[in-house]
């Protein structure tokens, strides 16, 4: 019997693209309602399953084989230029991100290239799901990854399964053979579900959440039901199939189900959120289902009313250009901020989207298709991607400064040793110490007491705490994350009081306000400083800072709390403690107690990081903040004058 190979491209599918990048940028977008934007990307691993298997047998029914050299050769096309060009753009910019962003880029970097940068965020712990943190540039790099190790290794089970069966080696009987490695095949992709599913149920936890989100192992299954689907369901010779057979017989019945897919992605679009719960109710395996419930009947059925709707121009165009939506799509939305910018909300989206959707069509016309139409005669592609990658590597850590700003790990890490170091030494000093200032508070006064360069006629002695302030109690909300005290936070009175009894300072400086203006639970509800109660709190804490760091007679200098932009939400608007009005009202409410005690006073250091009346990134030339909150090595430098001549 003739054999015809079936057509090659299939316009829904592109729709079908369109689809899953638009929800991806959705949701790293902000839009309202679509949080669970994220399983887009679960709708590339099940479309990239189904049609990666769909080539791979077709090959193999047709050939005999499969050219695994020039599989992989084909994938390098397609997918190393534009992700070479898109890391060494982000290297080239580098400096416009974050530090904390952009502090292990040359480790992103590197295992971008090399298709391990899920398990390199794995390594390092990272969390995609915190809000309002400094996540890489590349970090959503960690999905090529999961495909092109897919790539790798599922080639090599297909061929591995074809010569057990024979086929590699026989001719006679090739229908039956076909057949029989279609099931095979469908039953290592049902296994492989399977086996995926239980592995992300009992894995995750909250301390493994991010291991099920990124890992290889529990994402295949959305790959593997792709791959399941192509191996039962697609066939390239005329005899009828099961798929094409179901679709015929009952046409109306099955023109139904990707309506019911679409469905199901729109319902996991709006309610999922990556949490523990999501992960343990089979969320990545339900998406994955409703997502082959899509894919499947458009290919075997083009002229249903979804697959028409997909196939409309403007999806398929996006979806043609999706790889490079999705590559160009993360740092341009970090670039294009709301500081940067001075919008949200939608002009910002759709401004995002702008520059996104016109770097990916650049991307596709003048680099990616000119590669993927090349057809060189003599040169061997494989070690010409290769050299192509080693040459990016080289040039990014060529391009990309080592970040000496600390990240808040670093600052979490190194606190408790470093201020206990700074303690013992400064008291095991002679008498003739100069001017002793004890110094209290959180990390912005644990950083000003990092970088804090020599000072002829002062001893500092750094009693500041990470993550504490004066207020006590919680829960507490930060950047929309929700947390406890450490329960060092709550003693800080008989801490304190002890404290200055042996330094005897002449002067004390408190370094308070952060976790002040965060949200609180107080008296049973969430609440903030400018309500009534809270304030009226509040003022109690302040007022028994005083008493306690004044009581050996020292004078109080209080330092305001500047205006801070530690992150912004997707759509680049602040989270409320980044909001000014909140550090207005908590530095009102400062100088009203201070202003009670004769001993105490008020060191402005919000007018001074910000002088224009606001948040302010750089003040004579100078980067005042490493992350929005903390202050550089150089901004610290630049303030001690100020510092010292306040503290005389």
């Amino acid at each position: 019997m003739k054999q015809h190979r079936r057509r090659a491209g299939i316009p829904a599918l592109d729709g079908v693209r369109a689809i899953a990048v638009a929800l991806v940028l959705l949701s790293h977008g902000g839009i309202p309602g679509v949080a669970g934007g994220f399983i887009g990307v679960d709708v590339f691993f099940v479309l990239s399953g189904f049609l990666i298997t769909s080539l791979l047998l077709d090959e193999l029914d047709f050939t005999g084989r499969i050219d695994l050299p020039g599989f992989w050769r084909r994938r390098a096309k397609r997918l190393l230029p534009a992700l070479v060009l898109m890391v060494l753009a982000v290297a080239a910019v580098s400096t416009l991100f974050p530090p904390d962003a952009v502090a292990r880029l040359r480790d992103d970097a590197v295992a971008a290239f090399v298709w391990v940068a899920n398990w390199s965020f794995i390594a390092r712990e990272t969390d995609y799901f915190t809000e309002g943190g400094t996540p890489s540039p590349l970090q959503h790099t960690w999905s090529l990854g999961v495909e092109e190790q897919y790539y790798i290794l599922w080639p090599l089970l297909l061929i591995a399964m074809a010569a057990v069966l024979g086929v590699l080696a026989r001719r006679r009987r090739r229908l039956l053979m076909q057949n029989t490695v279609h099931l095979a095949v469908f039953a290592l992709a049902a296994a492989g579900v399977v086996a995926s599913v239980v592995a992300s149920v009992v894995m995750v936890s909250d301390s493994a959440l991010n291991r099920v989100y990124f890992g290889t192992d529990t994402r295949a299954q959305a790959l593997m039901i792709g791959a399941a689907a192509s191996a039962l369901l697609v066939r390239s010779w005329p005899t009828l199939t099961a798929g094409l057979y179901v679709v015929r017989r009952f046409k109306r019945a099955a023109r139904v189900v990707p309506v019911l897919g679409l469905a199901g992605l729109a319902v996991g679009a709006h309610y999922a959120t990556g949490s523990v719960g999501d992960f343990r109710h089979c969320m990545l395996l339900l998406v994955a289902l409703a997502s082959v419930a899509v894919i499947a009947p458009v290919a075997l059925d083009q002229e249903g009313f979804v697959a028409r709707l997909l196939a409309v121009k403007p999806l398929v165009w996006l979806g043609a250009i999706s790889y490079g939506v999705y590559l160009w799509h993360w740092p341009v939305f970090l670039l294009l901020n709301g500081e940067r910018t001075g919008w949200s909300g939608l002009p910002l989206f759709v401004v995002r989207c702008v520059v996104t959707l016109g770097l990916a069509a650049a991307s596709w016309w003048m680099v990616e298709q000119p590669i993927r139409r090349w057809r060189p005669v003599r040169v061997p592609l494989l070690p010409l991607a290769g050299a192509t990658v080693a040459t990016a590597i080289a040039v990014t850590v060529a391009v990309v400064p080592v970040s000496t700003s600390p990240s808040d790990s670093d600052v979490s890490t190194a606190a408790a040793t470093d201020t206990l170091e700074r303690s013992v030494v400064v008291t095991q000093q002679s008498a003739n110490r100069g001017r002793v200032v004890s110094v209290f508070g959180d990390s912005v006064g644990w950083t000003l007491m990092r970088y804090l360069p020599a000072t002829p006629g002062f001893t500092f002695v750094n009693h500041t705490l990470v993550g504490c302030g004066v207020v006590r109690g919680g829960p507490f909300r930060y950047s929309a994350e929700s947390g406890n005290p450490k329960p060092e936070c709550e003693t800080w009175p008989s801490r304190w009081a002890g404290q200055v009894a042996v330094d005897k300072p002449a002067v004390v400086l408190l370094v308070v306000g952060r976790w002040e203006t965060i949200d609180r639970v107080y008296q049973g509800r969430w609440t903030h400083v400018g309500d009534p109660a809270f304030d009226a709190y509040l003022a109690g804490e302040l007022r028994q800072a005083l008493s306690v760091l004044g009581s050996t007679g020292a004078r109080v200098v209080v330092t305001t709390e500047p205006y801070n932009r530690r992150a912004e939400k997707p759509d680049g608007s602040l989270y409320p403690e980044d909001k000014p009005d909140r550090i207005d009202h908590w530095n009102t409410l400062l100088r009203n107690v201070v202003a009670q005690y004769p001993n105490a006073s008020v060191l402005d250091l919000n007018k001074k990081l910000g002088p224009g009346g606001y948040y302010t990134s750089k003040v004579d030339g100078i980067r005042m903040r490493s992350d929005g909150v903390h202050p550089t090595a150089d901004a610290v430098k630049w303030l001690t004058p100020w510092l010292l001549a306040s503290l005389a």
